[in-house]
């Protein structure tokens, strides 16, 4: 028994540190540690995302609720997200940012995602332009793969 009286603390601190880190429940990586899945982040928007890119750096896939209009990202290094989001901000939109994954939306839209996967939401430029879907910046912004 004094094993197990030494051993409950430890793990309890351990999942209090880490309920802390992802932001008290958040999904921000899957199982493995690595990033978040193109469809495990359909399953959050609640939707299964039509693939539109898969190339070697990025996979985008988009999809449309009753909440609105999805474009979701992923990406297979934290510099080609980085990249990607330097180039697509610029364009305006909201977007909810995890680990090397990005979903883009209306933000009211973004927020039971984020409370499903965890992140952080971030506004782009707003270039005065209203109305329409702000999925403009995930489709025209090129990705990293362009500079190959």
């Amino acid at each position: 028994m004094s094993v197990f009286r030494a051993w409950v603390p430890r793990v309890a601190a351990v999942a209090v540190v880490a309920l802390a880190v992802t932001g008290c429940g958040g999904q921000d990586t899957d199982a493995a540690g690595g990033p978040v899945a193109l469809e495990r982040i359909g399953e959050a928007v609640g939707c299964t995302p039509q693939l539109q890119t898969d190339v070697e750096d990025l996979r985008q896939g988009a999809c449309t609720t009753a909440r609105g209009a999805y474009v979701m990202l992923t990406f297979t290094s934290s510099a080609g997200q980085k990249s990607w989001l330097e180039e697509a901000e610029p364009y305006g939109g909201s977007y909810l940012i995890g680990e090397r994954w990005v979903v883009e939306a209306e933000p009211e839209a973004l927020e039971p995602v984020r409370e499903k996967l965890g992140g952080r939401v971030e506004e782009g430029a707003h270039h005065g332009h209203s109305g329409g879907s702000s999925s403009a910046p995930s489709s025209s912004a090129p990705s990293s793969s362009a500079s190959r």
